[in-house]
């Protein structure tokens, strides 16, 4: 982000239009670590050590919707290297909280509420927890199960039940979709990470959406199938 401009990110209030900043609603102030750092006039300081909280307002640019979403987050100085321009120092922006968050992936319509539900709280707290983000991906998962059938339970051979881990709940799942199956293993794994308090990045996080997004259309909107279908449809009106 700048003073000037937000990512695009898509409503979703009305789910039609995309987010552009209010002008001149970035305010920031310089934190006191950052001005005490400045203030020693260390011969090593340079304007990179200079950081800013900030708050900021965006609004949905569909001419029906106009929501505003609420921006915080952190700010800093950084060398712009352009070997044909003089030095410069440009102003970054990088939000840790958006509200009402955008979603970060396109979700199917018919998604379970649960599976959105946990899923949207997962975009929440993306920029302040990875391990926490991961735990609702792993969360989701579990209502993802439900959703499809996927038994919570099996019974013993003394006649007793026992609960199922959601580990056997995916393989059971792979049996009928193995390729969808591991794909949802490897969220499970990182969900795992999460649930057990470790570091999780950004990177992984951005590439368990995506594979969610992939597995959420094809397990709820069966989008392959649908396309397999039109082919065949096609191949039947027209093919010699």
């Amino acid at each position: 982000m700048s003073k000037d401009s937000c990512p695009p990110w898509p409503c979703p209030i009305c789910r039609k239009g995309t987010l552009a900043l209010v002008s001149k609603s970035l305010v920031c102030q310089e934190t006191t670590k950052s001005k005490l750092e400045r203030s020693l006039r260390n011969e090593d300081w340079e304007p990179d050590w200079i950081h800013y909280n900030f708050t900021a307002w965006a609004e949905c640019r569909h001419p029906t919707c106009g929501q505003r979403f609420a921006i915080a987050g952190r700010g800093s100085i950084e060398q712009n290297y352009d070997p044909e321009a003089a030095e410069q120092w440009v102003e970054y922006f990088a939000p840790f909280m958006c509200h009402p968050m955008p979603d970060m992936i396109e979700l199917p319509s018919k998604c379970p509420a649960e599976v959105r539900d946990e899923l949207r709280g997962a975009f929440s707290i993306f920029w302040l927890h990875g391990a926490a983000c991961a735990g609702r991906i792993r969360v989701a998962l579990e209502y993802l199960m439900d959703h499809l059938g996927i038994s919570k339970k099996r019974r013993k051979k003394n006649g007793k039940y026992a609960a199922l881990r959601l580990h056997d709940r995916i393989e059971a799942f792979a049996k009928k979709e193995a390729s969808i199956g591991s794909q949802l293993m490897a969220l499970k794994w990182l969900g795992n990470t999460g649930s057990h308090d470790r570091k999780v990045n950004k990177d992984d996080l951005l590439d368990a959406f995506e594979i969610l997004e992939h597995a959420l259309a094809e397990v709820i909107d069966r989008r392959s199938a649908k396309v397999t279908e039109l082919a065949k449809k096609l191949a039947r009106k027209h093919g010699r």
